[in-house]
């Protein structure tokens, strides 16, 4: 959960220097497994540092979403979505 803390606020603070309602963020390859509860803090997370972005989408290996982390953004308040395609979720972005 360090990792992903410290990853998403520094993303968070380089975004505070661009402009732009909406991020893409690929995540293909990404290695490791979180449990439901990590899960539900990464979630959390990105609903914390990305409160100020209007949509987010996350492209990551299909058998990786399970759903949790993009109903705990979206319960938090965050327009997150996952998919397992790019031009989908670049799609999906600029609706």
């Amino acid at each position: 959960m360090h990792a992903w803390e410290t990853m998403l606020t520094n993303l968070n603070r380089e975004l505070g220097t661009r402009t732009g309602d909406r991020l893409l963020l690929d995540l293909f390859g990404l290695l490791g497994y979180l449990g439901e509860a990590d899960r539900r803090a990464v979630g959390a997370l990105m609903a914390t540092q990305f409160a100020g972005l209007k949509k987010v989408a996350l492209v990551i290996d299909a058998y990786k979403i399970s759903g949790v982390v993009e109903r705990e953004a979206r319960r938090l308040g965050l327009d997150l979505r996952l998919f397992p395609d790019r031009d989908v979720a670049l799609a999906w972005l600029l609706h």
